[in-house]
């Protein structure tokens, strides 16, 4: 690329606007200045990275209907980016979260639109808080993050013409193509990251291109080209080359994010979300770019939406995805779900502000918890499922001899459906409602019987495990996959209940204890009396995590299940966090490298 001197020609980029154009804004000069401006031809390839974010990782707004009922100022259902409204939410009662956090009365807060129509939505919440400021957790300061997205060149006011002109922030961009719908403390950087990286492949002109430094300084660290990916959590595999880069760098990638209602099931999301994608990939063809489809990042629970994504019963669109990376994915579930349902989130301490945001949130014991997850299909979906295997839901004596072990077959029928009388079960009832719905009048906020209560939430869970189930199998045969072993971030792999006080063997059977009624026989946070035989009264406490992973999904009976072409197994990170780590983002680089690579030869020899 030539040096801009006095005497050279100017140099300008297309970056890509707002609707999806490719787009230059070029200043004019004084009849005195002799130089061209010269414009680059963009590339006539386009491939969209669509990142989807973790369950509780996409902003919510509440319909208007439930914003009156609640009598709130703003809609505001769940924005952790906001430490105001955070902060206001901490000692919401159950019935409050449960009404918040309604899956049929929420949507994603997306910007400047809504999904469900002004009659039911306002995209900016009070009338008078603009899409701007509402979506300021992606802030205004953001500046150019990559050529493709930058702010627009304001026109001189006094122009004849500058009324005409719209101009637009990289801020205001960023927010168009998704970035303000996620939690953007948990994801930015990597979005940011995707953004200046990918699409700044190649420097220089004609035939003085060249891999850009930053991928091949051999004295950087963190480029890519030449690094064993061993060095961030592969076992094997081939480092990148220049060539690697050579061959996709001639194409733009911009990085789009999509938030989903992480409360509704992952299955119907993906039926929402799929058309979504097909207009995105429509509208950069219609603009005028050869976009053969999307390279889909995900976190958690939005790997398990990728996959429905793809799955013909569900989304429905692998033609439209050339390849997936998936980051920490319960492949299977996850047994913390179990745990956080009958004792709450976890906290993270003092400096892990995004644990504690989301322990606050949601709730830091059982009851809270659940009234949001037991009518949310969505949370439920990342309950162990079938492949997640048997066994693995322990009752111990206090020496730490097993007693039981649980589910010997199907988890559904001895875990997840049982009565309020089996002390071991997922769902206590008295948790379910605790808002009152059931009765109520629809404008009251109420619901039938097929909505809310025991046997609504019980068909939930069957769905949920049947979903899960469907999806089993559901791997994008373009697939890499990076997640957390280690050992300073627990998990559990099996959930253990222990005796810590009173004579087991005594009481008998674990199948036939009951119960102590209310909170003296459960405290909401992983502590339960039972009596069993001869009135024999038990005191069991729910063990802390023991497997080596990222603090939720543990790795031999989930994070590892995932059919890749290449796993990345890591160490350095908890699971919502994932994202801020530099191994994870180097692996994220390499997947998708690797998926354009090996998608169809023939469309990267076809000439722009």
């Amino acid at each position: 690329m030539a040096v801009q001197g006095e005497d050279e020609d100017h140099w300008t980029d297309f970056s890509l606007g707002i609707g999806g154009f490719a787009e230059v804004g070029v200043v004019t000069t004084p009849v005195s200045d002799k130089r061209r401006v010269r414009v680059r031809v963009p590339p006539g390839k386009l491939i969209p990275i669509v990142f989807l974010p973790g369950i509780m990782g996409s902003n919510l707004r509440l319909s208007r209907a439930r914003q009156a009922l609640l009598k709130r100022q703003d809609n505001i259902a769940w924005r952790p980016d906001d430490t105001g409204d955070v902060l206001g939410r901490r000692n919401d009662s159950p019935a409050q979260r449960q009404m918040r956090l309604d899956p049929d009365e929420v949507e994603v807060d997306r910007y400047e639109v809504t999904d469900n129509g002004p009659a039911g939505y306002d995209a900016t919440g009070d009338a008078t808080v603009s899409s701007d400021k509402r979506h300021a957790n992606v802030p205004d300061k953001l500046g150019p993050v990559s050529k493709l997205l930058i702010d627009d060149p304001k026109a001189d006011p006094d122009h004849p013409l500058a009324a005409n002109k719209q101009s637009f922030s990289a801020a205001q961009k960023a927010r168009a193509r998704g970035w303000s719908e996620v939690m953007f403390s948990a994801y930015g950087d990597v979005i940011k990251h995707m953004e200046s990286r990918l699409n700044d492949m190649l420097q220089g002109q004609g035939a003085q291109v060249k891999v850009s430094s930053w991928w091949a300084n051999s004295e950087d660290r963190q480029a890519m080209v030449g690094r064993a990916p061993s060095s961030f959590g592969a076992q094997e595999g081939p480092a990148l080359s220049e060539a690697d880069l050579m061959k996709i760098g001639n194409c733009w990638y911009p990085v789009h994010a999509f938030g989903y209602n992480w409360l509704r099931s992952n299955g119907e999301e993906a039926r929402s979300l799929a058309p979504k994608i097909d207009k995105l990939v429509q509208t950069y063809n219609d603009n005028g770019f050869d976009c053969p489809g999307v390279i889909l990042v995900t976190h958690s629970m939005g790997g398990i939406l990728a996959r429905a994504l793809i799955h013909p019963d569900y989304g429905n669109i692998k033609d439209k995805v050339l390849g997936i990376v998936h980051g920490v994915m319960p492949t299977t579930g996850a047994a913390a779900a179990y745990k956080r349902m009958r004792a709450g989130f976890e906290g993270g301490g003092f400096l892990d502000i995004v644990a504690n945001i989301i322990q606050g949130l949601l709730g830091d014991d059982g009851e809270k918890v659940t009234a949001v997850l037991a009518n949310a299909q969505g949370g439920l979906e990342l309950l162990p499922a079938a492949a997640y295997g048997t066994q693995w839901l322990h009752v111990q004596d206090q020496e730490g001899n097993f007693l039981a072990r649980l589910p010997q077959g199907d988890a559904v029928e001895e875990i997840y459906t049982q009565g309020a009388g089996k002390w071991w079960r997922l769902i206590n009832p008295e948790w379910i409602d605790p808002a009152g719905q059931a009765g109520k009048p629809k404008d009251e906020g109420g619901k039938t019987d097929k909505q809310i209560g025991p046997e609504a939430t019980g068909r939930r869970v069957i769905n949920a495990m049947k979903f899960a189930n469907a999806i089993e199998s559901t791997f994008h045969e373009r697939t890499y996959a990076h997640y957390g072993n280690d050992p300073k971030q627990l998990a559990w792999n099996e959930v253990s209940w222990r005796v810590v006080d009173g004579d087991a063997a005594k009481a008998g059977d674990p199948a036939n204890w009951t119960l102590v009624p209310g909170e003296r026989g459960d405290n909401k946070k992983g502590l339960l009396k039972v009596r069993g035989n001869y009135g024999t009264e038990l005191i069991l406490k729910l063990q802390p995590p023991h497997a080596a992973a990222d603090g939720t999904v543990p790795v031999e009976r989930s994070a590892s299940k995932v059919k890749a072409t290449l796993r990345f197994v890591q160490r350095g990170y908890d699971h919502q966090n994932s994202y801020r780590n530099p191994d994870a983002n180097a692996s994220t680089l390499y997947g998708i490298v690797r998926i354009a690579n090996e998608f169809d030869p023939a469309w990267w020899d076809k000439k722009d």
